[in-house]
Order: structure tokens, then sequence, then C-alpha cells
């Protein structure tokens, strides 16, 4: 019987440091936003901006919040379609074989912003239809995963955990 409270992928230290940076950055934008009052509406401009501001803080209040929580558990957590005990790990460099021949070597990222833009094209969002399907995968096993033309197939050639 499986566990619910099983380890979902655990992030890098790499990824860790990114979602550190920008957290950093989140408070201080929130910290510039201020407190939020209902009093501050006046004219229709005010209106609007109350609303502007209201939007942005509570845009900031979440991302705040789910960074808190990545940092916390070290895990992006299962994401839809990942079962926890079976995520690749964010970090692992996975390598493919397409239905059309063609092979590709991928570093999955729980965060494909966390990537250097030198490495983005190479790079396999864990939230990716092909990432999802990923999951619980190993070497020799075909997966199939959704694209906008169609269903596609691809053969795990090889995982590698994170170094």
């Amino acid at each position: 019987m499986s566990s619910t409270h099983e380890a979902g992928p655990e992030l890098t230290e790499q990824t860790c440091q990114h979602l550190r940076e920008e957290l950093d950055v989140l408070r201080e934008q929130r910290a510039e936003l201020g407190p939020l009052s209902d009093d501050e509406v006046g004219d229709r401009g005010d209106a609007a901006e109350a609303l502007r501001r209201a939007d942005d803080a509570a845009r900031i209040d979440a991302r705040i919040t789910e960074i808190n929580r990545l940092l916390a558990s070290g895990s992006p957590g299962p994401g839809p379609g990942i079962e926890p005990d079976g995520g690749l790990p964010d970090g692992s460099t996975v390598t493919l074989r397409f239905d059309d021949g063609a092979t590709a070597t991928l570093r999955a990222a729980a965060l494909p912003e966390s990537v250097p833009d030198s490495e983005r094209d190479n790079a396999l969002s864990l939230d990716s239809p092909l990432g999802r399907a990923l999951a619980g995968a190993s070497a020799g096993d075909t997966v199939s995963y959704d694209t906008p033309g169609g269903e596609r197939q691809a053969e795990v050639v090889k995982i590698e955990p994170p170094a």
C-alpha cells in the first residue's frame, strides 16, 4: 500500500537559489504596494488604481505563498498527472528517441524559468505533457504524450538522476 505522504521530486540547489532570489524580488514589489485599504477609492481613476493594486498584491501574495511552500517542502509537488512517488526528479537528464527517429537529450526542470537561457532549448518542464508522461518511466519504455499536432510517442533511451 502506498503512503499519501511520500516525497515528490526534489528541487536542485540551483532551483532553490532561483526561488529565494525570486522571493526577495516579490517581497520588495509587495512592500512597494504598501497596505491596501477600501478607503482609497475617490473617483473612477482612483478606483481603477485601487483595483490594479489589489490585483497585483493578490498575484504577488499567491506567488510568495507558493515559493514558500516549494522551499519548505523541497518539492514542486506532484502537479497534474504526476504521481508523488513516480515523478521525474528536477535536474534529471533524459535521452529520448522520438517517433521520427530523432534523438534528444533534455534536462528536466520543475521551474523552467530556472534554466539558464543558454540551456532552454534542451529544457523539459516537469509539468509539460512530455514531462508528465515520463513520470515513472525508465529506460526502454515508450511514452505517449499530447501535442498540438496530436499524440506523439518517444522511447526512453536513458534517464540519469541529477548530480
